[in-house]
């Protein structure tokens, strides 16, 4: 099999590997938000349950696809057992596992939730899922270009991952809320919303930017090379989205007694989602299929 190929599939998986942290994240994270409205309480979980069970499934499709990539022998390469036994023990091996289980685990949370009497979730249920969402973050830190860099680096990497998923995660969220909510509740959960947000997006920002720093090191790299050109459509998509969120934020938010606003803002909100989803593609394009020199 052409090695491309390999690239590409792990591409997607890795593509789908953020959707699914995002979507668990940033539905755990909406669901405790938006608890009052009971409406929305089991997409929610249906979300997250989608989510999580995304997450299994391309946590185990990256692992044999790198088998597969280092089997070269095509798709049967990805049962190779020679080498599924040397990754297994490797960091690549470990950070999967790690992923998969946790996954499992906000699987079997997430089920039990689901089939009991609707309550808000006990103090155990959310540090059970805390633990489960932090090791999955930290393990963004230990793949790919960012393992060379300092402790620092990747602690800003965890932290950007996090409020990435928050963010992204809880655009479903928010587009379904404004499509089941109406008036003045709307609008206060908006602004909310709003207000937690800001706080999420200058991490995001503060974050992002320092490793980019760290990473491109000069203008050289970011101007020349096939990573800082996608890098840069990467940073054109950011933009787009912020602005995106502000406009939301400055003039829709305030309107939303009216349902007219309520509806367009619905729109915006999808546009948005489209926005994210674009700025994964491209991440996951720019770290998987490119990589950095």
């Amino acid at each position: 099999m052409v090695a491309e190929y390999w690239l590409w599939a792990g591409w997607i998986a890795k593509v789908m590997f953020y959707l699914a942290t995002a979507i668990s994240i940033g539905g755990a994270f909406s669901y405790l938000l938006f608890f009052k409205y009971q409406i929305l309480n089991k997409i929610l979980i249906k979300y997250m349950f989608i989510g999580a069970s995304l997450g299994i499934l391309s946590s185990i499709a990256g692992f044999l696809i790198q088998i597969g990539s280092f089997a070269n022998s095509g798709w049967l390469g990805i049962f190779d057992a020679t080498f599924f036994n040397i990754l297994l023990h490797t960091s690549v091996g470990t950070v999967q596992v790690l992923r998969v289980l946790c996954f499992i685990a906000i699987t079997a949370l997430l089920t039990w939730k689901y089939y009991k009497q609707p309550a808000k979730p006990s103090y155990i249920l959310r540090l059970a899922l805390a633990i489960c969402f932090l090791t999955l973050l930290f393990t963004f830190s230990q793949m790919g270009h960012v393992t060379n860099l300092s402790i620092f680096a990747q602690g800003l990497i965890i932290l950007h991952v996090g409020a990435m998923s928050l963010w992204m995660g809880a655009l479903f969220p928010l587009w379904q809320l404004s499509r089941r909510i109406q008036g003045i509740s709307l609008k206060d959960s908006m602004h909310l919303f709003g207000k937690i947000a800001a706080f999420i997006v200058a991490i995001l920002v503060a974050c992002g930017a320092t490793v980019a720093y760290l990473l491109l090191k000069d203008w050289n790299t970011l101007l020349t090379t096939p990573y800082g050109h996608g890098f840069i459509i990467k940073l054109v998509l950011v933009s787009s989205i912020l602005l995106l969120a502000a406009f939301n934020k400055w003039y829709f938010t305030p309107r939303l007694q009216y349902s007219q606003f309520a509806r367009h803002l619905s729109y915006a909100i999808l546009f948005e989602m489209m926005l994210g989803l674009s700025i994964l593609l491209v991440t996951g394009y720019i770290t998987s299929v490119i990589g950095i020199e």
